[in-house]
């Protein structure tokens, strides 16, 4: 079983299903009785609002059980407008902790969203990816939040050989 802070990196990459495609064990509190280092996985929700083009100002909300994270204005790092988080009012999402909710005070995060798949079907629009964003002070990470949105994996079988 992963501990909860390896928990919560392999969650910046992979959905909670994958671990057991490859043989490990999350120790999320919706599958396994809680103990000091799980980690709870708790509805919450992402609203983004942009306030200025150039350069790129957005107010980010992350709300789960009471807790609200908000980031208001520009960035610490350079952000291309071009990749910015689209915009979007209460959407539903998960949030991963370790432990309890992340203490009241100063938190740095990083957010990004994978981009839009314009569908094959010509009738079908294409939606925006999901947003992960992960939150961490100085010390560690401190919890991850991602959107329902569906990220469009495939995935099957195949052989390894070598090449003649």
């Amino acid at each position: 079983m992963l501990t909860g802070e390896s928990t919560l990196a392999f969650l910046l990459l992979h959905d909670p299903e994958e671990a057991q495609n490859l043989g490990l064990h999350l120790p999320l509190e919706s599958m396994v009785p809680k103990t000091a280092d799980t980690v709870s996985d708790l509805p919450a929700q992402l609203t983004v609002r942009t306030t200025k083009q150039d350069p790129l100002e957005q107010d980010i909300t992350v709300r789960a059980q009471g807790r609200v994270f908000t980031h208001n204005g520009r960035f610490v790092w350079s952000a291309d407008r071009k990749y910015a988080l689209k915009d979007c009012v209460d959407k539903p999402g998960t949030l991963y902790v370790r432990g309890s909710l992340p203490p009241s005070g100063p938190s740095g995060f990083n957010a990004q969203q994978f981009p839009p798949y314009p569908s094959r079907e010509q009738e079908t629009a294409s939606v925006a990816g999901r947003v992960i964003i992960d939150f961490w002070t100085n010390e560690k990470i401190t919890a991850v939040f991602k959107t329902n949105a569906e990220n469009y994996v495939f995935g099957g079988a195949g052989v390894w050989h070598t090449q003649a």
